[in-house]
């Protein structure tokens, strides 16, 4: 059996006139993100969102049918998490985020842990797991810790790079094999800040200790990195000895075999039996 993988959609609620749909909303994905499940044997299916103040929400299947139809979920980078998802009050308006793809994903995610299936979550789908589980996040590093290395540059963009060094005895360690530091793409400014309830972190930033992956300790597999493994796939990232982003993606995919296996076989599945997070506290 071919896995199917969801990944949740990016939204863009006011599209350019030149892309021929003004005053509609939008749904993709990045297409590395696709590659990068393609290229391991997996199907990679886009999850779209339906906006639950639209009629046409009364008549969707439901959440659970839709996480049936997947073995696993990857959450996609992309704008900021609104600050009332995880309490805090906004300090600048440019970091406003999206409060309608916050809700859609926080359903979505909150599907797949209670169904105890696999989710990777990639830069601000990192962050989005942090607040599913009651952490918070840093709004603005370089402002907020001083001192910080360079996380984002609007000029390099995925050019970007700084090292993350895995924590002993991490899953991240165990897969890598290696104590050494390892070069990752940056495209964050926000960060996790207080960690989640049973979350550990994986990695981090050793020039500044900004924490770069974490992981639930709990049943499952719920991983969130906060650079973008799906940006290392061109040959030119071999020279500059960026960090394969194979291991990471075979090992989600073993992650969600094994559970569509022990389903098919009618083994019991332990949930992770979270519940969805108010939406401010």
């Amino acid at each position: 059996m071919t896995l199917r993988i969801g990944i949740s959609a990016r939204l863009l609620h006011h599209p350019p006139n030149g892309l021929g749909l003004p005053q509609k909303r939008l749904q993709f994905l990045e297409s590395t993100m696709a590659h990068w499940i393609m290229a391991h044997r997996a199907i990679a299916l886009m999850v779209p969102f339906i906006d639950e103040e639209s009629p046409l929400s009364a008549n969707r299947a439901p959440m659970t049918e839709i996480v049936d139809l997947l073995d696993g979920l990857v959450l996609q980078g992309g704008i900021d998490i609104c600050p009332e998802a995880y309490g805090d009050t906004l300090r600048d308006p440019a970091w406003a985020g999206d409060a309608i793809r916050d809700c859609y994903e926080l359903s979505l995610l909150n599907g797949f842990i209670q169904a105890g299936k696999p989710v990777l979550g990639v830069c601000r789908g990192a962050q989005l797991i942090n607040v599913y589980f009651g952490g918070s996040l840093v709004q603005d590093i370089p402002s907020m810790r001083p001192g910080a290395v360079p996380h984002q540059d609007t000029v390099h963009y995925d050019r970007l790079l700084h090292d993350v060094h895995f924590e002993e005895g991490s899953s991240l360690h165990r897969l890598y094999g290696s104590s050494t530091a390892h070069r990752v793409t940056s495209i964050h400014h926000q960060c996790v800040d207080r960690l989640g309830e049973g979350l550990r972190v994986e990695a981090r930033c050793p020039q500044d200790g900004i924490i770069e992956a974490i992981r639930h300790d709990g049943p499952g597999y719920v991983l969130g990195v906060q650079w973008h493994p799906e940006f290392h796939l061109s040959p030119v990232d071999e020279t500059q000895g960026l960090l394969d982003s194979g291991p990471m993606m075979m090992d989600f995919l073993r992650a969600a075999r094994a559970r569509a296996d022990r389903h098919q076989s009618g083994a019991s599945v332990v949930h992770a039996g979270v519940p969805l997070p108010p939406r401010t506290r």
